[in-house]
């Protein structure tokens, strides 16, 4: 629901103080928003991909040619205005992120009407990967009545959202979630930061999901409470790390099920941090990593 043109900028040096000017900056442009990133990667491990949301008509070019480039089928509803532009400013050593709102102007009542064919999902059966964050126009509880939609359609529903639209949503019981630590304050009532706590809010937020996946930095993730550490990589850009670690969790969990989906998972979590602006990560790379 909020997708974005997610631009990369390279520093050759940190920023030395105020007022200082980089010249000739290099800069990559990516098509982005959360959903965008994992059903990229989905498409690229061979699963069958449809991606839906918002668009707006003024710059929905290049979303369209990334769609078709990996053969994902567009369902996004396309409304008046642009799509933000976000940016990540990156440094050796450090980096910034700059993230615009997504459709500022968007009317509430509007919204509604677009959610029927938004989440239309007619005699299919699936994995619906609910994926990002909200306009500010969306009401709090815009993903409650998806899960809710979605599952009683016979859908298996997967979330990764935040804040108040994702504790609510609980109560519509998906069957995955991902949060990370940060956004476990909301669900659990507190930020985990040792086994201990993230066994707790494992546990607490299993009373209405079944899977859990908590995404922990570059450390790792925990999968239903079991912690898979992340293996160490050059970090470029994180922009689409915890998109690439969910959609490669659902494809070995859904797609082709195998025993160490949570190795995979962390293991294109981190190979992603290696590319800029969200794009995909070599398989190879992600193959070498889950060895390590």
């Amino acid at each position: 629901m909020s997708p974005a043109l997610d631009a990369t900028v390279t520093l050759e040096r940190a920023p030395a103080g105020r007022g200082e000017v980089f010249k000739d900056v290099a800069e990559t442009v990516n098509v982005g928003g959360k959903a965008v990133n994992v059903a990229r990667w989905l498409a690229v491990r061979g699963a069958n991909v449809a991606c839906g949301g918002l668009l707006g008509d003024g710059n929905d070019a290049p979303f369209a040619r990334e769609l078709a480039k990996y053969g994902i089928e567009d369902r996004f509803v396309r409304i008046d205005g642009e799509t933000r532009r976000n940016e990540m400013i990156v440094w050796p050593g450090g980096s910034m992120k700059l993230n615009r709102a997504a459709f500022a102007g968007l009317d509430a009542g509007a919204l509604d009407a677009l959610a029927p064919r938004i989440f239309a999902s007619g005699e299919e059966r699936g994995v619906a990967i609910l994926s990002g964050s909200l306009p500010k126009a969306a009401p709090a509880d815009f993903y409650t009545r998806a899960v809710a939609a979605l599952k009683a359609g016979g859908w298996t529903v997967v979330l990764d959202a935040s804040g108040e639209p994702m504790r609510r949503a609980l109560d519509a019981k998906p069957d995955v979630i991902k949060p990370n630590a940060e956004e476990c304050e909301a669900l659990a009532g507190f930020v985990p930061s040792s086994q201990e706590e993230f066994a707790r809010a494992t546990a607490i937020l299993r009373e209405k999901v079944e899977h859990v996946v908590i995404s922990d930095g570059g450390a790792g993730a925990w999968f239903d409470g079991a912690f898979a550490p992340a293996p160490k990589v050059e970090v470029l850009d994180t922009t689409a790390a915890g998109d690439t670690l969910l959609a490669e969790y659902c494809y070995r969990t859904f797609c082709a099920p195998c025993a160490d989906a949570a190795a995979w998972a962390v293991a294109a979590g981190s190979a992603a941090c290696t590319m800029p602006g969200g794009a995909p990560p070599p398989a190879a790379l992600v193959e070498r990593l889950r060895r390590q």
